[in-house]
C-alpha cells in the first residue's frame, strides 16, 4: 500500500517527465538531427547522436518510473537483508525514498533533454522549481496535518 505522501511524489516525477516530454514535441522541429549525447567530466562533448534518442530517453524514464512505482507498491516482495525493528515504519520510510528517487531522475533527465532545446540552468531551474513547488508544499503541509492527528 502505497501513501498519499508517496503518490504525490511519484505524480511529481511524471509531471517533470510530461513537461519535457511537452517541450520536447513541441520544440522538435527545431532541434538539429545531431546532438550531443555525452560530456566529459571537463564539460567538452565527446558524443553525438540522432535526436530520436530524445524519446528513447523520456520512454527509458517513464519506464524507471514505472518500475519504482512497483517495487514500491508491493514492499512484501522486497528482498531485505536483515530484519527492521519495526517493519511498517521502515516500509513507510524507504516508499519516501523511492518516491524521491524518481524526482532525481526525471530532474536528471530533463536537464539533458532541456539542454538540447537551448534552455540557459537558470531557466531550467526556474521550469523544475515551478513544476515541483507546489506538490512538495502540498506534502509539507498534508505532512504537518498528519503529524498533529
Amino acid at each position: 500500500m502505497i501513501s498519499i505522501k508517496v503518490k504525490i511524489l511519484f505524480a511529481m516525477s511524471l509531471s517533470v517527465l510530461f513537461t519535457y516530454a511537452g517541450l520536447l514535441y513541441l520544440n522538435y522541429d527545431n532541434i538539429p538531427e545531431t546532438i550531443p549525447t555525452h560530456i566529459n567530466f571537463k564539460g567538452e562533448i565527446d558524443g553525438y547522436g540522432n535526436k530520436i534518442q530524445l524519446w528513447i530517453i523520456s520512454l527509458v524514464n517513464l519506464f524507471l518510473l514505472l518500475t519504482i512505482y512497483l517495487v514500491a507498491k508491493f514492499p512484501k516482495y522486497w528482498n531485505i537483508p536483515f530484519k527492521p525493528k519495526n517493519l511498517v515504519v521502515f516500509q513507510k520510510n524507504v516508499g519516501v525514498i523511492m518516491g524521491i528517487l524518481p524526482i532525481l531522475l526525471s530532474c536528471a533527465i530533463s536537464t539533458m533533454i532541456l539542454f538540447t532545446l537551448k534552455y540557459s540552468a537558470t531557466e531550467m531551474l526556474r521550469l523544475l522549481f515551478s513544476i515541483l513547488i507546489l506538490p512538495m508544499l502540498f506534502v509539507v503541509l498534508f505532512n504537518e496535518k498528519a503529524d498533529s492527528k
